[in-house]
């Protein structure tokens, strides 16, 4: 039944020897990235687990190295983006080596240490190649073909987006009512067996709080996040998208059932953090279209510094408690995310530079689960890959200001100020839970497509002041 994985990479394979790699993009990579859950795995000997996603897009990367990379455009996000996964892979090879020094005895006589250093080595090699599945070839797809068709990839893409995710807000109203998971149900009979992580459903203020099949209901926060944004700006640029009936006499167009489903599905995963990322991404949003974009910049800074107070000022009254006094699940998981700072910090501090590695990470009084992806990648890879991340985070953020400055079009002027959003949102939300799932490959995705947006300038004509206020009058004589 394992095999059932493989069927995105022969459907890639098929569409590719048909169509396009932008075809295989849109009607066999998203598809499998955004309906499918990526916690069934297929494990085959001396390779990483292959999720339905990874079976997409391995044969649209070699597509892209075959056919696309003449088009390839070398810049520095390039080459944070593959630190990146050499990071993860290095920190699980050899972290505890390096800390310790047994790296220089590699292929000393010592069997048992030599063995033990191949053993992580390999270890190491299968989470590099893991990375390229899920953030180097993402980008790659991202780079080469959205922004060279811009003005048709580009709503072709986000239209795909919002409609998958239209498609699963609608489905988990199921995992809403029941509290029970519609993707596990449906998918357990088959892959049961090949289940990598074990999510369990929540419920909170009786309703489940639906994951689609995104593992946790925070990630699917972050992935409804990204759709609401986009879909925001897709109605913004095309006015005629999705506006013809579904049925006639009946008001229901793809245009608002999509809005109307995505804002449904991001109130039913009942998730603070995406909340106040969406919260904060529209606030951005709301301030660069009514004022310019300096002076948007600095109310929004303020505002955030204003929140950022008054937050940690709650959050220091919210979590004095100790844990077992919580009055409430919310309570117990403030606390929870309080006390792994406090934790984890003298892990982090005795591994600086490259962390623990991600599978020897020993769990502090019990928390197994580390909610805050900076921590996380301060723990797991040291601070050598957590200043790369925020690298790559700094550098999108860079570019697409550099884009807005400049005088462009306002579709892309709105698109750049729909990216901002979304990392606005997203590494806001990041500070309650890891980037894990679906929400790793869309965020790579999302940065090469920053990086590959190149606008005209648009050129503004000088009228000479003096012709301007000068009527002039043909007189035939």
């Amino acid at each position: 039944m394992a095999a059932i994985i493989l069927i995105p990479a022969l459907a890639c394979w098929a569409v590719l020897a048909m169509g396009s790699a932008r075809k295989a993009l849109l009607w066999v990579y998203l598809p499998a990235l955004l309906l499918l859950p990526q916690y069934y795995v297929l494990r085959l000997p001396h390779l990483p687990p292959i999720s339905f996603a990874d079976a997409a897009i391995l044969p649209l990367g070699i597509a892209l190295v075959l056919r696309e990379m003449r088009r390839w455009r070398w810049a520095w996000m390039d080459l944070w983006v593959l630190v990146f996964a050499v990071c993860a892979g290095l920190s699980e090879a050899l972290s505890t080596e390096l800390a310790n020094g047994d790296w220089t005895r590699l292929f000393s006589p010592n069997f048992a240490v030599s063995q033990r250093l191949s053993t992580d080595i390999a270890d190491g090699g299968l989470m590099f190649v893991a990375g390229v599945l899920t953030m180097v070839l993402p980008y790659m797809a991202g780079k080469l073909l959205i922004e060279q068709e811009h003005d048709v990839m580009r709503k072709k893409l986000i239209g795909c987006i919002v409609v998958l995710l239209a498609v699963v807000a609608g489905l988990s109203l199921y995992d809403f009512l029941t509290g029970r998971s519609l993707w596990q149900k449906l998918a357990r009979p088959f892959l049961g067996a090949y289940q990598n992580e074990m999510w369990q459903p929540q419920m909170r203020w009786g309703f489940g709080r639906i994951t689609g099949p995104y593992g946790h209901a925070i990630l699917a926060g972050m992935v409804f996040l990204m759709g609401l944004v986009y879909c925001l700006w897709l109605r913004s640029a095309d006015h005629n998208w999705g506006s013809r009936r579904l049925i006639d006499g009946l008001p229901f167009t793809v245009r608002g059932l999509s809005l109307a489903t995505i804002v449904a599905g991001l109130l039913m995963t009942q998730s603070r953090g995406p909340w106040i990322g969406v919260g904060l991404a529209l606030i951005f949003a709301l301030l660069t279209r009514y004022l310019p974009v300096g002076k948007a910049a600095i109310v929004f800074a303020s505002f955030c510094i204003v929140f950022a107070a008054g937050a940690l000022y709650y959050a220091n009254q919210y979590t004095e408690k100790a844990i077992r006094q919580a009055s409430s699940e919310e309570q117990r998981n403030a606390i929870y995310r309080r006390q792994l700072l406090t934790n984890y910090t003298p892990m982090v501090m005795e591994r600086k530079a490259f962390g623990w590695g991600i599978t020897k990470v020993p769990a502090i009084n019990g928390q197994v689960s580390i909610d805050n992806e900076y921590l996380m990648l301060a723990v797991t890879e040291g601070f050598t890959g957590l200043a790369v991340f925020l690298a790559i985070v700094t550098g999108s953020a860079a570019k697409l200001l550099r884009v807005i400055s400049q005088p462009i079009a306002s579709e892309d002027r709105m698109l750049a100020f729909a990216h901002l959003a979304v990392l606005i949102g997203l590494m806001t939300t990041l500070t309650t839970v890891y980037m894990g799932e679906q929400v790793v490959m869309l965020f790579f995705l999302f940065a090469g497509w920053v990086q590959a947006m190149q606008p005209a300038v648009e050129r503004v004509q000088l009228v000479n002041p003096l012709v301007a206020q000068v009527g002039f009058r043909r007189v035939l004589v």
